[in-house]
């Protein structure tokens, strides 16, 4: 450390000489006249470098022509003008001017009667160097008003510091900061991620390298027009989406306290909004970064990262979805117990909102173009459509308030089939197991005899706490062909 210290200020001594001109507002570096008691700013002091977890301190000295024949005080105040001069005429190459929040020094020198030099302390942080790693760092510090009658001498005001990064510190030694994933972070059904009431949390991790320092904050980024961009090059496939701002929440200031390594950024999406795109199959996509660090280095790859979230963490959320369903399309035959569709046309086809009828007032009710009223026995029906599951579950299906007979199709698949003359069996019901907001095809057919009559399709589903039978809502219906 000394060596280098040492050979870097001394070299910047003779490029200050090189470059400096009286009309420009770098100093006219000349040498003080020795027949004069004068101060001058020496440099660094060689040796007594010193850096630590947050700061790099860098001692500076001041001599005298001659011993102070009293104390007295020196002003001291940031140059930037000569570090500005020197980068734009190449006299300091590779080298950024440090920024003068970054430097803490003393406004003045204090000089003791009988000596005949000072130092004081500039104090840097130590995250500036890390974040120009590979560059030097320079500041300048002007000496003024010195007291007691002393004087600067000519061209020797400036004390110039140059740290060479490089030779500080190493890669390995930089306090980067990481976003969890760092790259692109899927997250999958059963993944990392917190379900609640409302909707569900995932819970993004900023990893602080290194040992922890004081607190700091740290901002997060939404990039939104990057998700469209990825996806109209096909980097990002096309049912990805980014959901509106009032679709979910991001932490965007993020607070690490004093000794952690890490903190964690919340993106929260309500349940409704995984409803809304469920069908959809629409993948969720946000391009997250990191910004704004009051302290340590952002790194360049690992500080930014894309989250995709996958529709099937919608499988957590088993609170019951509304739809918005008109009922199922209902084919009505006359004077037929027959399957229906068994050739012949129906007498009418119509949208029931839910099957729970009984009693005289159907099929009354049921009348063709003609105005024709459904034979009161002897007819079938078959209602047909698709049933959005509400819940996760294993859904019972009644068919026990059913004359005569009955058959009951859940994709297809006959899940009830007693279509006797028959009617009121207890036992015609059945369990099947269906996701919650799937479309599943369903169809139910109803025989009648003679006699009374009535078709009620009602369910429940236990294990998400739907109990008791009620009839299948209409919302919950939906009249696909």
């Amino acid at each position: 450390m000394k060596k280098i210290i040492y050979s870097m200020v001394m070299g910047l001594t003779i490029i200050i000489g090189a470059y400096s001109c009286k009309q420009s507002q770098v100093e006219d570096l000349k040498l003080p006249d020795a027949a004069n008691r004068s101060i001058t700013g020496e440099g660094i002091v060689v040796g007594n470098v010193t850096i630590d977890n947050q700061f790099v301190r860098v001692p500076f000295k001041i001599s005298l022509s001659g011993m102070a024949e009293e104390a007295f005080q020196v002003g001291l105040t940031l140059n930037n003008d000569t570090v500005t001069q020197l980068i734009n005429n190449g006299g300091l190459t590779n080298a950024i001017l440090m920024p003068s929040a970054a430097v803490e020094y003393p406004t003045v020198i204090n000089v003791a009667y009988g000596t005949d030099n000072a130092e004081g302390i500039a104090i840097v942080r130590r995250a500036t160097l890390e974040r120009y790693l590979g560059k030097k760092v320079a500041f300048a510090l002007k000496l003024s008003s010195p007291g007691k009658g002393n004087k600067i001498a000519n061209g020797k005001s400036t004390i110039l510091v140059v740290i060479n990064t490089s030779e500080l510190l190493k890669p390995s030694d930089v306090h980067f900061l990481t976003l969890q994933g760092g790259g692109t972070y899927n997250i999958a059904y059963q993944g990392n991620y917190i379900v609640g009431p409302a909707g569900v949390t995932f819970p993004l991790i900023i990893s602080l390298e290194n040992a922890p320092s004081t607190a700091f904050n740290v901002k997060v980024r939404d990039n939104v027009d990057t998700i469209a961009t990825l996806v109209s090059r096909g980097t990002l496939p096309a049912d990805a989406i980014h959901l509106a701002a009032k679709d979910f929440s991001l932490d965007t200031l993020i607070r690490f306290n004093t000794g952690a390594s890490s903190a964690t950024v919340r993106l929260t999406i309500p349940w409704p909004v995984f409803d809304a795109n469920i069908v959809a199959n629409k993948k969720f996509a946000f391009a997250l970064s990191l910004a704004e660090n009051t302290n340590h280095v952002i790194h360049p790859t690992k500080g930014k990262v894309m989250v995709i979230i996958d529709p099937n963490v919608n499988l957590d959320n088993n609170s019951p979805i509304l739809g918005n369903g008109t009922g199922l399309i209902a084919k009505y035959y006359t004077n037929t117990q027959l399957d229906p569709d068994d050739g012949r046309a129906p007498f009418l086809t119509r949208v029931d909102g839910t099957i729970e009828f009984s009693g005289d007032g159907w099929p009354d009710g049921v009348k063709n173009a003609a105005g024709e009223s459904l034979s009161r026995d002897n007819f079938a029906t078959k209602w047909s459509g698709e049933f959005l599951a509400p819940v996760r579950g294993d859904y019972i299906f009644y068919q026990t308030r059913w004359d005569d007979g009955c058959r009951l199709f859940i994709n297809g698949k006959a899940i009830i089939n007693d279509y006797t003359t028959q009617w009121d069996k207890p036992e015609r019901n059945a369990t099947i197991h269906l996701e919650r907001g799937i479309r599943y095809k369903i169809e139910a057919h109803h025989r009648e005899n003679v006699g009374g009559q009535q078709a009620y399709l009602e369910y429940e589903v236990p294990s998400a706490g739907i109990t008791g039978k009620r009839a299948v809502p209409k919302t919950q219906l939906f009249p696909t062909p």
